[in-house]
């Protein structure tokens, strides 16, 4: 019996034509290893980027704890001591006032490490996953073969960050940040961040959609499987990916 995805749209054939052209160019590996560098690298800018959004969307002063400040009980003990480090120190005030834009800012660049090891912990799960299907189907190519294949979809994960980042900002530009409270304004960033589910959600069906094109092209020309075996792999990594998008962009927040 034929695989229901041997006759696609012209369209959608005639672009996964040129995927698979794609994967059987001498720049192949090159494309691969450049995605890998430019989505890791565009990853953890995002991660700036988001903190940028914070401090320019949310202009709320909010009372801290002084980090300057020594715990209460070392100033009763060493307070009133001259020659004690604590007591110059002790004299600040217990509390301050912080700009709660600014906060968020750099509690958000504390994690720039995730998207620097983030994205190549992904790309390997994602071949060694995608090489497993792939050998399940019938096809012959390498470990390596999924590997390059797994860098050209890299492509749909930096897709997700540009539009995830558009409306969050879209989001926090038009919503009324008024929490006086670190929590409350919490409150009010999340509120108006889930907000943005449905379009993220479609975000992230486009960037499947994008992904599922790569892999069908490349198991078809690294992996020696035809049309319809390709498409239907890929496919059951897509309807995962979507499957783990919703929780994602639903219930996250």
């Amino acid at each position: 019996m034929p695989s229901p995805f041997a006759l696609l749209p012209r369209p959608v054939g005639g672009l996964l034509d040129r995927v698979r052209d794609g994967f059987e160019s001498p720049r192949a590996t090159s494309v691969a290893v450049a995605m890998l560098v430019i989505v890791t690298i565009g990853t953890a800018l995002g991660v700036v980027a988001l903190g940028g959004i914070f401090d320019a969307t949310i202009d709320q002063q909010v009372t801290v704890d002084n980090p300057d400040r020594p715990p209460e009980s070392t100033c009763e003990t060493f307070g009133d001591d001259p020659d004690s480090v604590f007591g110059e120190r002790c004299d600040e005030p217990a509390r301050i006032e912080v700009d709660a834009g600014a906060e968020l800012r750099e509690a958000a660049d504390g994690y720039i490490h995730y998207g620097l090891i983030g994205v190549p912990i992904w790309w390997g799960i994602f071949a060694l996953a995608l090489h497993v299907g792939a050998r399940v189907a019938g096809g012959e190519g390498s470990v390596g073969d999924s590997f390059l294949i797994a860098g050209w979809a890299l492509v749909g994960e930096l897709l997700r960050v540009i539009a995830g980042l558009a409306a969050i900002w879209f989001a926090l530009s038009n919503a009324a940040i008024t929490g006086s409270t670190g929590e409350a304004i919490a409150r009010d960033a999340v509120a108006a961040i889930t907000g943005t589910t449905g379009p993220l959600l479609v975000a992230s069906a486009v960037a499947i959609a994008v992904q599922w094109a790569i892999v069908v092209g490349g198991l078809e020309a690294r992996h020696d499987l035809g049309r319809g075996t390709a498409a239907g792999v890929a496919t059951v990594f897509a309807a995962v990916a979507l499957l783990l998008a919703v929780p994602a962009n639903f219930g996250s927040f």
